[in-house]
């Protein structure tokens, strides 16, 4: 009788656990989805910073050339 209790409680946690797995599955899912949607929006972001930082920076570039400043010589 004992071996049989252990037979019955395995399988039912054995039930509850993939029934558990298989619905939380589309939860993770949809977080999976919605974190690569966000990382996306975020390597956009940046790759539109990093634009608006080089073009400033030859805006600079261009201001000191017109002003006259020289470019560093190099000590090597």
């Amino acid at each position: 009788m004992n071996a049989l209790n252990i037979v019955v409680n395995t399988l039912a946690i054995g039930v509850v656990g993939t029934l558990l797995g298989w619905f939380g599955k589309g939860r993770f899912d949809g977080l999976d989805a919605k974190v690569e949607r966000t990382e996306e929006r975020l390597d956009r972001r940046i790759d539109g910073l990093q634009a608006s930082v080089d073009g400033l920076r030859s805006d600079i570039t261009q201001v000191a050339l017109a002003v006259g400043v020289h470019p560093r010589t190099s000590n090597g």
